[in-house]
């Protein structure tokens, strides 16, 4: 049975983007491994239906054919049926469209969808957030990717918001090679300062910064 990926992040069908970039950011930090003794298969799980749902266009495949795996398209009563092979032969069971005159006999369309799909599947976006003195003096992260790898983030100085950088080969795994991993930072604003940090703001807005 395929996962409910509305229930995974805890959303109506109907929420929105903003509402559910907010329903992934609160359960990624609640489900990291590193607040888990290292068990990223919640993480893992909640990741992986937020890249579908954060994609329009993987969202409406989904909620069309109940997954975003073009290869799945044949198991979920779509206009390929059942079949095990949906591309090869004549189309006699695709509601009366015969796509034999096409020239995608022998496999050919298959071909055509695996290369449509397969470089968006490929990349991988994520979200991460840094500090404010993290974006303005620079940092770096130590991070771990889908497939439990480590990289490190270079956040140079005075790296705005919404900055993203591209890791390549990091990405997932397909028949044509992995794909690119893309970080954005999201820099978070402090809601209250302390006296001190005040003070330093204050001293930092004299100086013309």
């Amino acid at each position: 049975m395929a996962k409910d990926l509305y229930n995974i992040l805890g959303v109506s069908k109907s929420a929105s983007a903003d509402e559910i970039k907010r329903a992934y950011r609160k359960l990624a930090h609640l489900h990291h491994p590193d607040k888990n003794n290292g068990d990223d298969s919640k993480f893992k799980e909640i990741n992986e239906a937020y890249q579908v749902l954060s994609d329009p266009q993987k969202r409406q495949r989904y909620d069309q054919f109940g997954t975003a795996d073009p290869q799945g398209f044949g198991g979920f009563g779509g206009p390929y049926g059942t079949s095990e092979n949906p591309f090869g032969g004549q189309y006699s069971n695709t509601q009366g469209f015969d796509f034999s005159g096409f020239g995608f006999g022998g496999g050919g369309l298959g071909d055509i969808f695996e290369s449509v799909f397969s470089q968006a599947f490929a990349q991988v976006q994520a979200e991460v957030e840094i500090s404010l003195t993290q974006a303005i003096l620079g940092d770096k992260m130590q991070l771990k990717t889908s497939a439990n790898e480590t990289i490190t983030l270079d956040i140079p100085t005075g790296t705005p918001d919404g900055a993203t950088f591209r890791f390549r080969g990091k990405g997932n795994q397909t028949k044509r090679g992995r794909g690119d991993l893309l970080i954005t930072v999201r820099v978070k604003l402090p809601h209250r300062l302390s006296r001190e940090q005040k003070e330093l703001f204050e001293q930092l807005r004299r100086t013309g910064l």
